[in-house]
């Protein structure tokens, strides 16, 4: 019992690392390409710069090409690994702890625990290694190499979708775009930025040429930020990862990601609004919401009168209390007997009334209208006339 209390702390305070971690690394990262693109000429001296304020004061940023011998240098990489690290712990701490809880989906993929988390992880790396590969034999560029990124996400989402239970999946596919990102810095720019600090330390010319081969993969990181956060916030809503058309709502949150994130740079960039990417991340954003709105469960056809009149009345509290302590109980419990839970999930209780029509709307999206609950590793899933009762008792 103690040591499940201490997981469930280390679990929030990884996640609070985790947050505050990507909040630095992500917030510097769009702040200072805004800056950089925001940079124009001064007249009289014709170096390109930027003035912004921060606080009560103004600053001037500059391109330089010297730097002092030892002179220290900000970077933002060890935030990056920080959120990196931090996310691979929760990974681990979470769905592959309880893989039948989280990770398995026994319509999908029925396997055993130790296959489903050798693969969930085995894919950071292996993703990591087809994007370099692909990247560096294609040398792509541009929107080129923007529309093949997008292909590659949308490749992963599917293959994802389709091995794993929805509320695992798409926290994966936030960890593999995550990976793609925390592995540009770690092996593209982190060591592009090192060599040209020691060339301008020793006073010679950088290599432009590998600055503008590294500048796309800080373009691909931009574009991933908002796909990525996208997938760690995605446990909170069933009707996104649970619904029947979650492939689709994936991969059109990754198209949305990219058409918002172009939107904004070009508009850093000095050339306004662009009323053709507004649209079109509208449209996905709607087809999105289309896609993951819930069709009410129904009754079977009625085949006789005695089941048509039953299908008229309304069931009580009482007939959903009774299938919620059958399908539920086992971990929404104030004494969960599910092995290595220590207070049940969310803090709620469903073993009386008074925690079921609190939580009715709740109860409504995870199980009558997806199938995110029960989790379908741990327990069968709620047949058409189960969430069919529920519906009409809870509504």
């Amino acid at each position: 019992m103690q040591f499940d209390l201490l997981l469930d702390d280390a679990a929030f305070l990884l996640r609070w690392l985790h947050v505050v971690a990507a909040m630095v690394w992500v917030g510097s990262a769009f702040a200072l390409l805004r800056l950089d693109l925001a940079m124009r000429p001064r007249a009289g001296d014709g170096a390109a710069q930027s003035l912004f304020l921060n606080g009560g004061a103004a600053f001037r940023l500059a391109r330089t090409a010297e730097a002092d011998p030892g002179e220290p240098a900000l970077h933002f990489k060890f935030e990056a690994y920080a959120t990196w690290f931090s996310g691979f712990a929760l990974i681990c701490l979470i769905y592959c702890a309880e893989p039948r809880l989280f990770l398995i989906d026994p319509q999908l993929w029925d396997a055993p625990p130790w296959a489903a988390i050798t693969l969930a992880l085995a894919l950071l790396p292996g993703f990591l290694l087809i994007y370099e590969i692909f990247f560096r034999l294609t040398r792509l560029e541009g929107d080129a190499a923007l529309w093949a990124l997008f292909g590659l996400c949308a490749a992963l989402c599917a293959g994802l979708c389709l091995l794993f239970a929805g509320r695992a999946a798409f926290p994966l596919i936030g960890a593999n775009l995550a990976t793609l990102m925390a592995g540009n810095i770690a092996h593209a720019l982190s060591p592009a930025q090192r060599r040209r600090l020691a060339a301008l330390r020793r006073g010679e010319t950088p290599d432009e040429a590998e600055a503008k081969r590294v500048a796309g993969r800080a373009l691909h990181n931009q574009y991933l930020v908002l796909p990525v956060v996208f997938f760690m916030l995605s446990g909170h809503a069933p009707l996104l990862f649970a619904g029947s058309q979650r492939i689709a709502v994936a991969v059109l949150a990754v198209a949305a990601g990219f058409l918002i994130r172009r939107l904004f740079l070009q508009r850093a960039r000095g050339l306004g609004w662009n009323g053709r990417l507004i649209a079109a991340a509208a449209v996905a954003l709607a087809a999105l919401l289309a896609l993951a709105w819930p069709k009410p469960p129904e009754d079977k056809r009625a085949e006789t009168a005695g089941q048509a009149i039953a299908q008229l009345i309304r069931p009580g509290p009482a007939a959903a209390q009774a299938l919620i302590e059958t399908k539920c109980a086992y971990c929404h419990a104030a004494a969960p007997l599910w092995p290595g839970l220590s207070r049940a999930p969310a803090g709620l209780d469903f073993t009386d009334g008074a925690g079921v029509a609190a939580h009715a709307a709740e109860i409504l999206r995870a199980a009558a209208l997806t199938s995110a609950m029960p989790p379908p590793g741990a327990a069968p899933p709620l047949d058409d006339e189960d969430k069919a009762l529920l519906w009409r008792a809870l509504r």
